[in-house]
């Protein structure tokens, strides 16, 4: 008898764990990818896919232009695709953030993120471990990315240009990596970080030419190993020859 119960509880301390792995499984299983783009696509809009996706899936938005924002407030990946006229752009309305990502292990890659409004963002980050990699994120009124008490994020691979302020991070975003993106043509400053985070390898316009590391504005992070950004070439003036003939009479010779 005591065998026997000893068993029984065995089989019912080891069940929780049998139903949350076969779960995860099915889950995992059932995880779908949905497109976003034209004519054929699952969906037109990315807010709207975002809203009928389940966590887990992922969500492709093709080459295009998606005007609205949208909150991202499921675990799921969001990847653009370059279907041959460059990265889908979301265009946020001018006023609130562009891409709000409020939910846990979110991805965000291969998209041009713009017009985000007057002190918000082009990605507002307010959750945990999540992927923001290979984005453009441009010509937003404020930041071009910003977190609010969000940790443990990898931002990585991203052009942060022509925003207010690049990349900011206040005090109580801990834990993040911030590595290998372009930070250029940023108004005010490529920078900004009051938290305790990891910046490496990436490129700033502002990086003198003997500076060896970079600080981080707002606090005491440093970028051991930066890289210069320098700006593009002015394209090269063309100018037009003109050709001016002379012609020089032959002196008369008196007879």
């Amino acid at each position: 008898m005591v065998e026997k119960r000893g068993k029984a509880d065995m089989i019912c301390r080891l069940l929780p764990a049998l139903i949350l792995t076969a779960a995860i499984s099915i889950a995992g299983a059932l995880a779908a990818t949905v497109t976003v783009g034209g004519e054929g696509c699952d969906y037109a809009s990315v807010q709207k896919a975002v809203e009928e996706a389940n966590p887990g899936d992922t969500i492709t938005v093709l080459s295009g232009t998606y005007k609205g924002n949208v909150l991202v407030d499921k675990s799921i990946v969001i990847r653009g695709r370059d279907t041959g006229s460059g990265k889908p752009v979301i265009e946020g309305t001018g006023a609130g953030s562009t891409m709000t990502v409020s939910a846990d292990r979110v991805t965000l890659e291969g998209l041009v993120v713009k017009n985000g409004g007057f002190g918000k963002a082009g990605i507002e980050v307010i959750s945990n471990k999540n992927f923001i990699r290979n984005n453009v994120i441009s010509d937003n009124r404020w930041y071009g990315i910003y977190l609010s008490n969000s940790g443990e994020n990898v931002i990585s691979g991203n052009s942060v240009t022509k925003n207010k302020y690049g990349i900011w991070i206040p005090a109580g975003s801990d834990g993040n990596r911030i590595s290998e993106n372009d930070l250029s043509k940023n108004a005010n400053a490529n920078a900004v970080d009051a938290g305790v985070n990891r910046w490496e390898k990436n490129g700033y316009d502002d990086l003198g030419e003997a500076e060896t590391s970079y600080r981080i504005s707002g606090g005491s992070n440093v970028d051991p190993a930066p890289r210069a950004v320098r700006p593009e070439p002015a394209e090269e003036t063309k100018t037009s020859t003109i050709t001016v003939k002379i012609t020089i009479p032959r002196p008369i010779i008196g007879s």
